[in-house]
């Protein structure tokens, strides 16, 4: 290993946090803050790629993957064009608090077939593993705004039924 190697591997390892899933449905998500350089339009807020991780054994794979020794830069899409292996007959929005502070907050939504091509059809949207949709915002008010909205024009397609899902909901607080 190279001593150039060595510190794009480290630099990348700074650069990279994970959102876990806080329940079984919805996925993790593994955020890489893109050097100065390689930005753009097409990342979250200019400069955050998304990988979607559907299980701990991708988790794992991703992880494994972005270490390896490599001359410079590659975008890491392999999990992009991986399909889904979660199915819904709901829209699934999720959103993640930043695990660390200086990293945005994800609204993750995962849909169903029926809204698959109504989502690609919209302009600029782009859907990893052929479900899934991320955006991105720098605070929790931008966040719940874009929630708010999203559920709004969910109920101009169709009649909706919202349950709200955390963590604290799922199973009551116990000893381990």
């Amino acid at each position: 290993m190279t001593l150039a190697t060595y510190r794009l591997s480290d630099d990348l390892a700074r650069r990279r946090t994970l959102y876990p899933s806080t329940i079984i449905s919805a996925p993790s998500v593994l955020l890489i803050d893109v050097p100065a350089p390689l930005r753009g339009d097409g990342l979250g807020l200019g400069r955050y790629y998304a990988m979607i991780l559907e299980t701990d054994h991708e988790q794992a794979e991703a992880e494994r993957l972005l270490d390896l020794p490599r001359p410079g830069p590659v975008a890491p899409d392999f999990f992009d064009h991986r399909p889904s292996a979660l199915v819904s007959d709901n829209v699934l929005i999720s959103r993640y608090e930043p695990p660390t502070t200086g990293w945005p907050w994800l609204i993750v939504c995962r849909w169903p077939d029926s809204y698959v091509s109504v989502v690609q059809d919209r302009p600029g949207c782009s859907m990893a593993r052929g479900r899934y949709t991320t955006e991105m915002f720098t605070s929790a008010d931008d966040a719940e705004a874009h929630s708010l909205l999203l559920l709004e024009q969910l109920a101009e397609h169709s009649e909706l039924a919202v349950r709200m899902i955390s963590a604290e909901t799922l199973a009551p607080a116990g000893t381990a």
